[in-house]
């Protein structure tokens, strides 16, 4: 066994089979690096809380012993006007077969107690469940964000002024979701679903997710290049650089800690531009150090700088080096001009 990172991370949670968690401890044994990224995972899963306990509510002082009465209370005024007079039930030496067969039917207000029980198993139940499934999509997420940030940093190794995916002036290569095909044609990613996010609309709708070829976005033309567009970035925005003299330049690897590279695909139609993603619980913003870091709001103390916005308050590329914006796919880093202008 190979473990990879989604093994290690569901070790961490305690989400595997007792098998694959004995095979991994030996793999940790005599493996020293795998020691090392269990230690960077564990490290990040702290961070954002996966490893904290949830939170349990005490119920009020006394309240089943008052619930208990009330339904003792309501029971004997339902059965009251059923029952025969006491001194006629003291005579009967045999009971009435009809009566012995109501008295074992459930009545409306047993099914009321029961319902009420399953009701109060499910409020405690199901918001442990539901935080528990949310921290694992946010760790789901960043794990895909740390796996194509390594590509990134690939290919600034291997271009030689150390830039991340250039993105075009004109024609079909630029918008900001250039980024994805940039990384699967070089053979630098080769798994599209680094590029969605688990509560992302290709987390559900993964086959319309399309990373086409160097061949298919230059020949696209009219609907299928819209569609394009909108589809080859997948859930996630790409910086879309900095202007400099009048040029758009592409930022290059400076393991900068607090530079916002790729992000969960901002939105539009959300206040600032915060991500759909994660049900608009917040962002995971992947820096240019390799950091990711979950952000309910933004900017925050971590990233001081809006990350969906330049200096200006525009969807543009950034003013200067320093000025990092993520755009969304479709999104493109300078004015598109008219034919008629």
């Amino acid at each position: 066994m190979n473990p990879t990172r989604e093994h290690l991370l569901g070790y961490l949670l305690g989400a595997l089979e007792p098998a694959e968690q004995a095979e991994v401890e030996r793999e940790l044994a005599r493996d020293m690096r795998l020691r090392d990224e269990l230690e960077r995972l564990e490290d990040c899963v702290g961070r954002i809380g996966l490893l904290d306990e949830p939170e349990h509510y005490s119920p009020p002082e006394g309240l089943a012993t008052r619930a208990c009465e009330y339904v003792a209370c309501e029971s004997q005024e339902l059965v009251r006007p059923a029952q025969r007079p006491r001194e006629v039930a003291a005579f009967s030496s045999v009971a009435d077969p009809a009566e012995v067969a109501g008295s074992r039917r459930l009545t409306w207000v047993d099914l009321l107690t029961a319902a009420a029980v399953l009701i109060a198993g499910f409020a405690l139940f199901f918001p442990a469940l539901s935080l528990s499934r949310f921290q694992a999509q946010v760790a789901t997420c960043q794990n895909h964000l740390r796996q194509t940030g390594l590509a990134l940093q690939q290919h600034a190794v291997l271009d030689e002024l150390h830039r991340f995916p250039q993105i075009a002036t004109v024609g079909n290569r630029s918008r900001a979701g250039i980024y994805a095909p940039t990384l699967v044609n070089n053979q630098l990613v080769l798994d599209p679903r680094s590029f969605v996010c688990p509560t992302g609309y290709y987390g559900t709708h993964l086959n319309e997710l399309q990373i086409p070829s160097w061949e298919q976005l230059d020949a696209a033309q009219g609907a299928m290049l819209a569609q394009l567009y909108e589809a080859m970035g997948g859930d996630y925005g790409f910086n879309m650089g900095y202007q400099q003299d009048g040029q758009l330049v592409a930022p290059r690897d400076e393991r900068r800690p607090n530079y916002v590279l790729l992000a969960d695909k901002p939105s539009d139609r959300r206040p600032g531009r915060t991500t759909a993603n994660h049900g608009g619980r917040g962002q995971n913003l992947l820096c240019e150090d390799g950091r990711v870091c979950w952000c309910p709001t933004v900017p925050t103390a971590e990233v001081t700088d809006d990350p969906f916005h330049n200096r200006q308050g525009k969807v543009l590329a950034g003013l200067d080096r320093h000025d990092a914006v993520i755009g969304a796919s479709p999104d493109s880093p300078l004015p598109i001009k008219l034919i008629s202008e």
